[in-house]
């Protein structure tokens, strides 16, 4: 379309127990862009969301960092989260992932492009989530996640 570009990192990949703020801003980024790409289309602009998926860097560490502990119901779910959020980043699921340069790529790829896609995944897991969640049901999903982490309160 025109030269005007709007882009959004995106993460729609899945809803992960513990992330529930996090993915929200990411959801309405995702409509807003989607809203944005039929809205503006008319005056040359693309808008395009970027799905980085697992990047490769220390916020594993530093989102595990920050977690406490008060005794309350969330305490075991919550060093479940820290450490399975670490262990994404250090162990077998990192291979699935890609350092920042491979977002800068695909913002590079969408912005070189005549013809832009809608979206751009960046990385494996990016792939394997979007594809793993439209093939499982709600119901699904949630007993998968209940296989990996506890439920406050339960």
């Amino acid at each position: 379309m025109g030269e005007d570009r709007e882009h959004q990192l995106d993460g729609r990949e899945a809803d992960i127990p513990g992330g529930g703020l996090y993915h929200a801003t990411k959801y309405a980024l995702e409509a807003i862009s989607d809203a944005l790409r039929f809205e503006v289309r008319g005056f040359g602009v693309d808008v395009i969301v970027i799905e980085p998926g697992l990047i490769v860097t220390n916020f594993g560490d530093v989102a595990s960092a920050s977690v406490g502990g008060d005794g309350g119901d969330y305490d075991e779910f919550n060093h479940k989260v820290a450490e399975l959020t670490e262990g994404a980043y250090k162990g077998p699921m990192a291979k699935l992932g890609a350092g920042p340069e491979a977002v800068a790529k695909a913002i590079e790829r969408a912005l070189s492009s005549k013809r832009p896609k809608p979206r751009y995944p960046v990385t494996a897991s990016a792939r394997l989530m979007i594809s793993q969640r439209k093939l499982v049901t709600d119901r699904m999903w949630d007993r998968m996640m209940r296989t990996q982490f506890p439920t406050p309160g339960g």
